[in-house]
């Protein structure tokens, strides 16, 4: 079995497909459909944070470390 699959964007209702030539002289079958296009996402909004705690936050040391389970205050 060989299989050719194209995609082709309509201007009239006609169209012609150049098939290889080892498609002569067989039986074949073609199915033409339309393509649901699948709306387009729209691009996620970047937060920000309110301007009234612009400047407000300190880092106090090195956020992105792991904290040891000691500083968790597990119970012994």
């Amino acid at each position: 079995m060989q299989i050719q699959r194209t995609i082709q964007t309509l201007d009239t209702p006609h169209l012609v497909i150049d098939l290889p030539a080892s498609f002569a002289h067989q039986r074949v079958e073609v199915i033409v459909m339309t393509i649901d296009e699948a709306e387009p996402k729209p691009a996620k909004k970047r937060r920000t944070p309110p301007p009234q705690f612009a400047g407000q936050v300190k880092e106090l040391g090195d956020v992105m470390s792991t904290v040891s389970a000691a500083d968790w205050g597990q119970l012994e």
